[in-house]
């Protein structure tokens, strides 16, 4: 290790210049040659003198000695790099030992894993590479080697991007499962996409409209339209909001399929219902609605909430009701946002027991009020940022509060603080009455604040644009960090210098880096942020006063 070290000195005072690097291979250009490139060093990135690769093998070999992977590791990734197969045969020839020629390899291969992790646009490129030669047995492998390095005792890959650590210090992002997930597809292996979703749910990782749109786009170039519309309607239902993407997707894979122009899709419909309204064709949706009510598909409770919602919040409630006749006829029981939509709609027209009547609402359709669903609809109702609904959600609670059946929770109490945090509030006195109440309430329960509350509560403040919202972000990190029993991890400071860096607020981000570098080194996606900081930082000092002008 101190040879490398006195190596390295070496080539600093003999050649400063900084390591060349490769761009992304040309269309059409070899997958061989696609091996052999470098990642282009970001431009935040300290320069880097070349390294030969026997060196870093040899540095690598020394680890293995000492059976130090991780050690390996670290070193590797400051100067990554693939080894061609031939110099390291070479290399490993030398040694008479055959289990330390097959530590090595060993190590050398998940070295290269980290290498593409490293870079997650390399990964993609390199899935898209094997997808389109129909090369499912090099992606399977691919995918496999990754997979193991997220378990066991040498793990070293986290599917949390913002709580990369010494042991992990490479992240599977979504991208990436979303991009093996569209290759498995598109190599017509099913089965390979299903154990993906598989262990997706194992570790934790939350698909989300990306993840969604991948297996849409997977089933569009398997022109298999009836899963992708099974899909759809399972991210629809577990509440996942669909991105321009998956619209996209979704649309793409019945035309591709070619369906008919008015085939039996009711997510495109949907989609042409929420167009409609948006653009003030109301009487053109509702003649859509009806068509679909009379000669199919029918119409889901989506297309329902989509027509509730453009009228309630206009307070018309004339229409509004006449739709729940309508989803009555059709055999349709309202969900959480049907009931908010129509909540939300009856506080408009001034209606003082409009708590009272979507109680009996759903009674009259055999739902029996829970925590899970009383909780849903307060966050929806504060979500409005409207002083009535902020004052309908606030009665719903004290209703939670007064019933055996429905008590609120934690969950309860922090979507409501979230929300009073995320917005400036016209009724300012109302809203820090509120504040005031959750707080008090939380303390009597015995409610404690963990690190994940924490995050929640930095997040919405650090969306709030108004002055408050980065203050009230800073009261709570200086709460935070007087707490014995709750921890600053990555993820924390990843949320907070996220959220600041967003609002520009620089002065702040510069003093939350240098608290940061006393705690910990930061890595990985933390590292980028507080490179972003110090470039700022560097840029105003050569500008000068100039920058405040």
């Amino acid at each position: 290790m101190d040879l490398f070290d006195s190596y390295l000195n070496e080539l600093h005072e003999s050649r400063g210049d900084p390591s060349p690097s490769d761009a992304l291979p040309a269309e059409g250009q070899r997958e061989e040659d696609f091996e052999d490139f470098t990642p282009e060093p970001s431009s935040d990135a300290s320069p880097q003198v070349p390294v030969h690769s026997t060196v870093l093998l040899a540095l690598i070999t020394a680890f293995a000695m000492d059976n130090a992977f991780h050690a390996a590791l670290h070193a590797f990734l400051r100067f990554p790099r693939k080894f061609p197969q031939g110099i390291a045969k070479q290399f490993l020839s030398q040694f008479p030992d055959s289990s330390l020629r097959s530590t090595v390899e060993s190590y050398v291969q998940r070295l290269h894993v980290a290498r593409y992790l490293s870079q997650p646009r390399l990964l993609t490129h390199r899935t898209s590479l094997l997808a389109n030669n129909l090369d499912d047995a090099g992606l399977q492998k691919l995918y496999n080697q990754i997979v193991d390095g997220l378990g066991g005792k040498d793990a070293y890959i986290t599917v949390r991007p913002a709580e990369l650590t010494e042991r992990t210090p490479v992240a599977l992002e979504e991208i990436n499962w979303a991009a093996f997930l569209t290759a498995f597809l598109k190599c017509n292996r099913r089965d390979l996409g299903v154990s993906l979703w598989n262990d997706m749910s194992k570790f934790g990782v939350r698909p989300t409209a990306i993840s969604w749109t991948a297996l849409l786009d997977g089933y569009d170039s398997m022109k298999t339209p009836d899963d992708a519309e099974k899909a759809w309607n399972v991210m629809i239902a577990q509440g996942t909001e669909p991105s321009a993407m998956s619209y996209r997707a979704i649309i793409s894979a019945f035309f591709n399929a070619h369906e008919p122009a008015e085939g039996d899709c009711v997510a495109v419909y949907n989609t042409v219902l929420h167009g409609l309204l948006i653009n003030g064709r109301s009487g053109d949706a509702h003649a859509l609605l009806q068509r679909l009510r009379e000669k199919g598909p029918k119409p889901d409770i989506v297309s329902f909430n989509t027509v509730l919602r453009y009228h309630g919040r206009r307070g018309e409630f004339r229409h509004v009701s006449r739709i729940l006749d309508e989803m009555s006829e059709d055999g349709l029981t309202g969900d959480v946002y049907t009931f908010s939509t129509v909540l939300s709609s009856l506080l408009k027209i001034g209606r003082t027991d409009a708590t009272d009547l979507i109680l009996n609402l759903m009674r009259k359709q055999n739902i029996e009020p829970n925590t899970a669903i009383f909780s849903a609809i307060i966050d929806h109702q504060v979500r409005e940022g409207t002083e009535e609904g902020l004052n309908a959600g606030m009665e719903l609670l004290r209703r939670m509060e007064q019933s055996p059946e429905a008590r609120p929770n934690d969950v309860t109490y922090t979507s409501i603080l979230a929300g009073l945090h995320r917005q400036h509030w016209a009724n300012a006195t109302f809203a820090y009455e509120c504040k005031r109440y959750i707080l008090g309430r939380m303390k009597e329960r015995g409610i404690q604040f963990n690190r994940t509350v924490y995050h929640i509560l930095f997040k919405a403040c650090l969306e709030n644009p108004a002055p408050e919202g980065l203050q009230e972000a800073m009261e709570y990190y200086e709460e935070m960090m007087k707490k014995k029993n709750v921890s600053l991890g990555y993820d924390t400071w990843y949320v907070l210098l996220r959220g600041i860096i967003s609002r520009e607020a620089w002065d702040v981000a510069d003093e939350l880096v240098r608290n940061l570098k006393q705690q910990m080194t930061p890595r990985g996606s933390l590292e980028n942020l507080v490179s972003r900081v110090r470039k700022r930082t560097s840029w105003k000092r050569r500008l000068g006063p100039n920058v405040y002008f």
